[in-house]
């Protein structure tokens, strides 16, 4: 790296990122069509990149992930999910990017086959960041811009990985989760959820840290809301169009008259394409969109630097008792 510079350097850091594709281990829309009652093995590769290089750091991860659908009602292992399935849902997946790795396990519910669908998860992630811990700022009282120098994507690559910046630290997340979804015909969906996230980080910088799953600063002890609004039109059994759109705020800190802890958050959508085989087993999604800060202190970029494109493949391992799959 020293040999090629800091330019060049930089710019194989980008294509590291989007050759090694991969985010956060939420599973591609569609989900269902390859999901079956009874034991799923699936693998993912989702990662995303800024048109224009500066604020947004690009995401990335893979997992494996297993998941364990217990019909509520009387149904066969190995059944493909009707159209208002109820199951009880256990789960439990292993991840791994350049910054952290770890592993995640939860239980979800949904009780009742009507429309729409109500769905309840509750999840525990732990992770180990690989010495890429940074100090974060994460209030500005004087209204001087630090937030938006430190939290972007020149200053993580730039400190990342570095002895006297980034510590080797311990991180957990307690994810509550509650979703209303609604089905049209042919599979089409419209939902609406919320996440609720403790956080937990061990780290010796007063508090501060950041959080590379969301792509957002955090205390060491802090909570995310993550608001989802989402959406899959069908065009036939192998096309479909997917919109998301989310909202991620973290917590807020005050000693008194001093503000340790600003309130930060981001707003992101992304609309694109899913191509769907193999009775489902096989899922390519690609979708093109834009984040954005809501305060100027929070941001001083372009409005080149919010666009992105995130790319995201799924695949389902075939079991003996899945119907269709393993014809």
């Amino acid at each position: 790296m020293k040999i090629l510079g800091p330019i060049i350097a930089k710019y194989l850091t980008i294509l590291l990122i989007v050759v090694a594709a991969g985010a956060q281990a939420e599973p591609v829309y569609g989900e269902r069509d390859g999901l079956r009652y009874g034991p799923n093995l699936s693998w993912s590769l989702m990662g995303n990149t800024p048109f224009v290089w500066g604020q947004w750091l690009p995401q990335l991860v893979g997992n494996i992930r297993y998941t364990w659908l217990e019909p509520v009602y009387d149904s066969d292992y190995g059944r493909e999910l009707e159209n208002n399935p109820t199951f009880l849902k256990m789960e439990a997946a292993v991840e791994a990017s350049p910054f952290y790795g770890g592993y995640l396990a939860g239980l979800g519910l949904r009780p009742f086959g009507t429309n729409p669908q109500l769905e309840v998860n509750f999840v525990y992630e732990s992770y180990l960041y690989y010495k890429s811990n940074l100090e974060m700022v994460t209030a500005d009282v004087q209204g001087g811009g630090r937030i938006a120098e430190t939290w972007n994507a020149d200053y993580i690559v730039d400190n990342v990985w570095k002895d006297d910046a980034a510590n080797l630290d311990y991180v957990q997340l307690f994810d509550i989760h509650i979703c209303l979804e609604y089905a049209f015909m042919h599979r089409s969906l419209l939902g609406i959820g919320i996440h609720y996230i403790l956080s937990d980080v061990s780290t010796d910088f007063e508090g501060k840290s950041y959080d590379y799953k969301h792509n957002i600063p955090v205390f060491s002890r802090d909570f995310l809301v993550e608001l989802n609004f989402y959406g899959s039109i069908r065009f036939s059994d192998n096309w479909a169009a997917v919109f998301e759109n989310d909202y991620y705020r973290t917590g807020y800190l005050r000693n008194g008259s001093t503000v340790e802890k600003e309130s930060l958050g981001y707003a992101m959508v992304k609309a694109g394409p899913q191509l769907t085989w193999n009775q489902g087993a096989r899922s390519l999604l690609l979708e093109f969109g834009m984040w954005k800060r809501p305060k100027n202190r929070f941001y001083d970029g372009s409005l080149s630097q919010e666009f992105l494109v995130q790319l995201e493949y799924q695949g389902y391992f075939s079991f003996p008792i899945h119907k269709r799959l393993s014809e």
